[in-house]
């Protein structure tokens, strides 16, 4: 991986577009969309999943 990134635990997968996925997180408190392009990998596990995204939308979403 090129860019810094961030690994997101343990998030359910709510939506899903082309362009964007929104995940709930942790604890289930909030609701973000992140760009498809910011996102590296996509680990599915049922339904939650592992994602690792950049750090700097991880940062500005308050994911981190």
């Amino acid at each position: 991986m090129s860019r810094d990134t961030v690994v997101l635990d343990d998030v359910e997968i709510v939506r899903e577009t082309d362009a964007a996925i929104l995940i709930n997180t942790r604890d289930g408190t909030d609701e973000v969309w992140l760009p498809m392009s910011q996102v590296e990998e996509i680990h599915r596990n049922g339904g939650r999943a592992r994602l690792v995204v950049t750090a700097w939308v991880a940062r500005e979403r308050g994911l981190v």
